[in-house]
This record gives structure tokens, C-alpha cells and sequence, in this order.
């Protein structure tokens, strides 16, 4: 496919006749993921991409001839951009575009541009680049809104949360970026580290579980498990002098835990799903507003019975 250079001019929204006209693959082969209960495989990958990534997601690497809940199709975009890319020194919130037809969400950021649709268990994702960081940026990116959306599904939600196991038991912190997530993590040194950003919660053996995903952590290192463990409570982060806690329920639990919902909330189907499955768990979930202050006696108040 012949490379066209849109991103140097402006921006370049995929329509359907180009996505449609997508037929270069990457290469023939396959890798399959399992990230909590869902399990997806990448089609049309090369020998190289499938050996870094195999390295790279490890222990989320499953067999690919399993029947995965999604297949995902990759191919070679052909462009050098979708989204034309913020000037040098000027600082630009992440820009992630959307549009849904009959079923299927089209997505579309600067490195990439893909199709997902759910009830089909199929997508497909078109990268600028077959290696290097805009192939793992727009790669990982396409998946974390791929996850969340076939999640729902599932009864489960992906949140923006940083998630610790201790004593066998998943405790979920969630708040906006500066809320203090990353900082829970190097304050539990002694546990298990399931994400420091984005937790996944999953409905299984008759409970509510956190699992990790192996892409989305602020500082880029998977998980060293793909366990899933039972959630003892979700948090919402409030920094402050004094450490307590109090406890969210009702219509104002369910505002705090959708308001830190990515990228699902801005779909009317996808938010009413989301709404639905956020209820369910809430009514077997304790939540909390966690004021907490830097240092490690947070856990005394959160183990607190």
C-alpha cells in the first residue's frame, strides 16, 4: 500500500471506504492475550512483532488457537498519521477520536485507526508503523479501549485505578490523574502490584475480582501476574492532612466510579451498559472516599473491618 503523508498537512478521518480498502496484513502470525476473563487474539502479525510481544506481555500470553472472545485483525495503514501531532513544546491533552454506526465504533489517534464491534467479536486495527513507539503506543492504546468496551459484556468495567493484593485480597484505588494512584503503589512496596492507572474488574467465581492488564501502567511495567483476586473495596483518592475514610453509596457511589470510566461514558449504548453493570457491583462492593496523606498508615484505615 502506497504511504501517504497526511499528518504533515492536518488531521485525516478514516471513512469507511478507506478502512474497507485495508488488506495489508503485517504478516500470518497470531498471539493470543487473556487479560481477566476476556481473551482476544492479534491476527496478522509478523514473526518479529509476535516474539516482542510475546516478551513484552508475558504473563498475559495464552494459546492463539483457542476461540477467543475477540478476534483482532492487524494491517498496515499506509499513512503516516490520522491525527495530526502537537507542535514541538506545545502541550496537547491526548486526542482520541470516535464515530458509531450501525453497531460498530470507529477510533482513530495519531498512530492509529480501528473498528470494533462488539456483537461481531471481531476488530480491526491499522498502524503507521510495523515497530518501534508509535507501533506499541497505538497498538496498546486501541487495546485498552477494546477492553473496556467488551468488558461491559462481561459484566465487568475497566477503571482508572491502581490496584494492590494484600493478604489475598484486591484493593482498588481510583481518583482522576493526580489523585494519588501511582503514589499508593510506592507506598505498598511489600504487595502486589495489579496497575498503577487502569484496573480491570471482572464478575467471577460468584464475586467481584481485580485483575491487571498488561498495558496502561503510568510507568509501562506489566504486571508480574495475570490473577485475578477478589476486591475487598474500591477507593476514591482524596489527598489530605488527616487519613480517613467514610463510605460512598447509592447514586453518589455510582457518579464517583463512572466518573473514572474510560472511554465508554461517551457512547449512549456503551454508558447505559456501563451504568447497568456499575449498579450490580456496587450493591456487593464496598466503596469509600480515602483521605490519605503520603506515607503508609493509609492501610491502617483501609484494612479497618
Amino acid at each position: 500500500m502506497e504511504r501517504i503523508a497526511v499528518g504533515v498537512q492536518g488531521d485525516f478521518a478514516p471513512g469507511d471506504g478507506y478502512l474497507a480498502a485495508l488488506e495489508e496484513s503485517f504478516g500470518t502470525t497470531s498471539l493470543g492475550l487473556g487479560i481477566g476473563c476476556l481473551q482476544m487474539r492479534l491476527d496478522g502479525l509478523s514473526r518479529r512483532q509476535a516474539e516482542k510481544l510475546e516478551r513484552r506481555f508475558r504473563p498475559f500470553v495464552v494459546d492463539s488457537a483457542r476461540d477467543p472472545d475477540v478476534r483482532i485483525a492487524l494491517r498496515q495503514a499506509g499513512v503516516t498519521s490520522f491525527l495530526r501531532s502537537p507542535e514541538p513544546g506545545r502541550l496537547e491533552t491526548y486526542r482520541l477520536e470516535s464515530r458509531v454506526c450501525s453497531g460498530r465504533t470507529v477510533l482513530w489517534s495519531y498512530e492509529f485507526a480501528g473498528t470494533i464491534e462488539t456483537f461481531g467479536r471481531q476488530a480491526l486495527l491499522a498502524l503507521v508503523q510495523a515497530e518501534g513507539p508509535l507501533f506499541d503506543r497505538g497498538l496498546e492504546n486501541f487495546l485498552r479501549v477494546l477492553t473496556a468496551s467488551f468488558i461491559l459484556e462481561s459484566g465487568g468495567f475497566l477503571v482508572h485505578a491502581s490496584g494492590v493484593v494484600r493478604g489475598g485480597k484486591a484493593y482498588v484505588f481510583f481518583g482522576p490523574s493526580g489523585s494519588g494512584k501511582s503514589t499508593v503503589t510506592h507506598l505498598s512496596l511489600d504487595d502486589l502490584v495489579l496497575s498503577d492507572d487502569l484496573t480491570l474488574v471482572i464478575r467471577g467465581n460468584g464475586r467481584y475480582e481485580a485483575a491487571g492488564i498488561p498495558f496502561g501502567m503510568a510507568h509501562h511495567r506489566v504486571p508480574d501476574t495475570n490473577r485475578s483476586f477478589p476486591i475487598a473495596s474500591l477507593n476514591r483518592l482524596v489527598q489530605s492532612r488527616e487519613v480517613r475514610r467514610e463510605p460512598l453509596r447509592g447514586a453518589r457511589a455510582l457518579a464517583e466510579v463512572a466518573s473514572c470510566l474510560p472511554f465508554v461514558m461517551q457512547e449512549t449504548v456503551k454508558a447505559d451498559r456501563a451504568v447497568e453493570v456499575l449498579g450490580r457491583a456496587l450493591c456487593e462492593i464496598p466503596a469509600y472516599r480515602l483521605y490519605f496523606r503520603k506515607e503508609p498508615a493509609f492501610w491502617d484505615v483501609v484494612e479497618e473491618r
